[in-house]
C-alpha cells in the first residue's frame, strides 16, 4: 500500500475539512443567501470527496480488493473489508452521490440538503480521516 500517497491525500482532506468548518455559515438561511460562500463551500466539499475517493482507491489497489464498479463501490469495498464501519460507508456513499450531483449537474441542487452535508455530516469526513490514519499507522 502506498502509505505516503495516502498520507498526502489525508493531509489535503484535513485541510478541506477545516476550511469547510471555517467557511460554512452558522445558519441555513445565511448559506442559501450567500451565493459566493455557497459555491466556495460546494467546491471545497467536492475536493474533500475526491480525496476520500482517492484514498479509497489507493487502499483498494494496495490490498488488491478488486476494481470498484463506481465511486460508491470504492467506499463500499473498504466497509466490506472491515477497514471502515458500514454506517460510515453508507454516509460517505451518500456524500459521493451528492458530490456527483455537484460536479455533473444531473439536476437542481437542493441547497438545504447541501447545507446539511456541509454543516452536519462533516463529522463523517473526520471519522474517515481518523480511521485511515489508524490503518496506516498499524
Amino acid at each position: 500500500m502506498d502509505t505516503e500517497r495516502i498520507k498526502d491525500k489525508l493531509s489535503e482532506l484535513l485541510v478541506y475539512i477545516a476550511e469547510l468548518d471555517e467557511d460554512i455559515p452558522d445558519t441555513e438561511d445565511e448559506y442559501i443567501g450567500e451565493r459566493r460562500t455557497r459555491r466556495a463551500c460546494e467546491r471545497t466539499f467536492q475536493l474533500a470527496c475526491e480525496d476520500v475517493l482517492d484514498i479509497c482507491n489507493l487502499i483498494i489497489a494496495g490490498k488488491s480488493l478488486g476494481l470498484p464498479k463506481d465511486n460508491r463501490d470504492a467506499v463500499r469495498k473498504l466497509a466490506d473489508d472491515k477497514i471502515i464501519p458500514k454506517k460510515l460507508s453508507n454516509s460517505l456513499e451518500d456524500m459521493v452521490s451528492f458530490r456527483n450531483l455537484l460536479v455533473h449537474r444531473y439536476g437542481k441542487v437542493d441547497d438545504s440538503r447541501a447545507y446539511q452535508y456541509l454543516k452536519e455530516d462533516i463529522d463523517d469526513l473526520y471519522e474517515f480521516a481518523e480511521t485511515i490514519e489508524k490503518l496506516i499507522e498499524a
